[in-house]
């Protein structure tokens, strides 16, 4: 097995990107970090785009490593994982944890353990999930708009708020969420859905599609709305607006342990794709 890497998304896309493309729900992720001008979180080192091949040359696996945030690989053989594991290792790349495939993250995880005597600990058990049809409902509590500027806090603050068990400091979570509502913002991807009185009570954001594929990236409800229906009712909007502009899909990650937030997903039409874990090492 050969790893290339690289810190150019374009350089990355030119050698694994028919690859992913093969796989566009399963391969978002890292699609999102190659192609989305936005997909590159900021972070404190060089991001690292990792290719592995084997002695054809035919690409089997790649991932995207950014430090503080947890390694993203896809699906691989189990060789391919070691090796990948090794190339980092051999690099002094930090590695605070993976998210993948739970067969190529166990086998990453284990070489990684070997190389550098850091402890494994399973941080979540994940689905990768789509949708392919969702139906709005009738007399919906509420209507959806585009956000403004004028929004950029208090929808940074509750992505804020969503993503305590990243593993990632209050600065890090702070900086990334401002990055990426901003974003959403400035390309109007971003909806807040109102009561009926004008309040703000969630929001939902997306990528741009990618090879067919959309994912909603951040979903909130504020808490003092979460028995209105209101979380199913923005990210139904942001999947019925997507497959009505030609999206084939799109592609959620659920955590297993928020199960209120499955029936939400499994209400709007997601269904299970693939098993994936997410490991952090201490």
């Amino acid at each position: 097995m050969k790893v290339t890497s690289t810190p150019d998304p374009a350089e990355f896309m030119a050698a694994a990107g028919d690859w992913l493309v093969a796989a566009p729900v399963e391969n978002n992720v890292l699609l999102v970090h190659g192609l989305d001008p936005n997909g590159v979180p900021p972070g404190d080192r060089e991001p690292v785009f990792a290719t592995i091949t084997n002695q054809d040359g035919t690409v089997v696996g790649a991932a995207f490593a950014r430090s503080p945030y947890r390694m993203t690989i896809s699906a691989m053989p189990a060789e391919a994982a070691v090796a990948l594991a090794e190339h980092l290792a051999k690099e002094s790349e930090p590695v605070p944890g993976v998210n993948g495939p739970t067969e190529a993250a166990v086998a990453f995880s284990t070489r990684w353990a070997e190389l550098t005597g850091q402890q494994i600990r399973q941080e979540r058990a994940q689905w990768i999930m789509q949708c392919t049809e969702t139906t709005r409902p009738e007399n919906p509590n509420g209507r959806p708009r585009l956000a403004t500027q004028d929004d950029l806090d208090t929808v940074a603050e509750w992505f804020t708020a969503g993503m305590r068990d990243s593993g990632l400091s209050p600065e890090e979570i702070r900086r990334r969420t401002q990055h990426m509502v901003g974003g959403q913002i400035a390309n109007q991807r971003l909806l807040v859905w109102e009561t009926p009185d004008g309040a703000p009570a969630g929001a939902a954001g997306w990528n741009p599609p990618l090879h067919g594929v959309v994912r909603p990236s951040g979903v909130f409800v504020a808490p003092e709305h979460r028995d209105g229906g209101i979380a199913s009712l923005v990210l139904g909007e942001v999947v019925a607006r997507a497959l009505e502009g030609g999206a084939d899909a799109c592609v959620c990650t659920h955590f297993l342990q928020y199960q209120s937030m499955q029936a939400v997903v499994e209400k709007v039409g997601f269904r299970r794709v693939l098993d994936v874990v997410e490991h952090i090492y201490e």
